[in-house]
């Protein structure tokens, strides 16, 4: 394996790994967003709230993408799979 073969692998590693978190990463940043501002303009600064309101945002998203991250996974653990048995 040559080092243009590992920086492709590298590469397409931090695409699925992108393409895993971004969805949830961006939903949440939103929501926060979202949040802070309805705390600011209501003046409640209950910091309870937003954390728990974030991290139920945070499992029902996950819960909506689960399958679409065990099928990227899958996917390209398959392609690692294949690269390494061609190694030999």
């Amino acid at each position: 394996m040559g080092i243009d073969a590992a920086i492709a692998v590298s590469h397409e590693a931090l695409m699925v790994i992108m393409k895993i978190t971004l969805p949830t990463l961006g939903i949440t940043a939103v929501l926060s967003a979202g949040l802070m501002l309805f705390q600011s303009v209501t003046n409640i600064h209950e910091a309870s709230l937003q954390q728990d309101v974030k991290f139920f945002a945070t499992l029902a998203i996950l819960f909506a993408t689960g399958p679409a991250i065990f099928l990227a996974l899958r996917d390209y653990t398959g392609v690692i799979f294949e690269r390494i048995a061609m190694l030999q």
